[in-house]
């Protein structure tokens, strides 16, 4: 078994999770709909997230193109990446109706807000591997547009305001979908 064989499972298995555990919150938002109210801010954080999933599976592919080999470290690294996607998608929405009381605005005010420093965790972390262990350059126009993807998020979890948080929400959906779109076209 080479490193990429070993490395993607891993990846694959925690982001599978991720992916479920995002995807069962989504279900249980939609079963509770008519007895709590919904709320548009967490289901747009929840779109944006099952992108970033998609797009990090999506680019563990080109791992070995990028890098033949890797070292123990870097795998604890990458394992550490996938889990920030986990721990975003654990605390996004309600995962039990239980936690749903005072309806969706209410559990992301509450503790759903928390995915956001999770999210901007995964974005600081893969531009650190993308430096370290890729050799990316950090006077590229795509670190600047990481810089802006970490710090929204942390500005809408700081936000107090629902206008404030939710204007940084309806920025950073366009912005991810930019994001996307370049790191398809490289």
């Amino acid at each position: 078994m080479t490193d990429f064989t070993i490395i993607a499972t891993v990846l694959s298995m925690i982001l599978g999770l991720s992916v479920t555990r995002l995807l069962l919150a989504l279900v249980t938002v939609f079963r509770i709909r008519t007895s709590c109210r919904v709320d548009w801010v967490p289901l747009a954080w929840s779109g944006v997230l099952f992108a970033m999933q998609m797009e990090f599976w999506w680019a563990i592919n080109q791992l070995p193109s990028l890098k033949p080999s890797f070292g123990f470290q870097e795998f604890l690294l990458l394992v550490l990446l996938t889990l920030m996607l986990f721990l975003a998608a654990a605390l996004l929405l309600p995962s039990r109706a239980e936690d749903e009381g005072g309806g969706l605005r209410a559990y992301f005010e509450q503790d759903g807000r928390f995915a956001l420093l999770a999210l901007s965790a995964f974005l600081t972390l893969g531009a650190i591997i993308n430096v370290s262990m890729f050799g990316a350059d950090l006077n590229s126009g795509w670190a600047w547009l990481d810089l802006l993807m970490i710090l929204v998020p942390v500005a809408a979890y700081l936000a107090r305001s629902r206008r404030v948080y939710a204007s940084l929400t309806g920025l950073y959906v366009p912005l991810a979908a930019v994001d996307t779109w370049v790191s398809i076209a490289t």
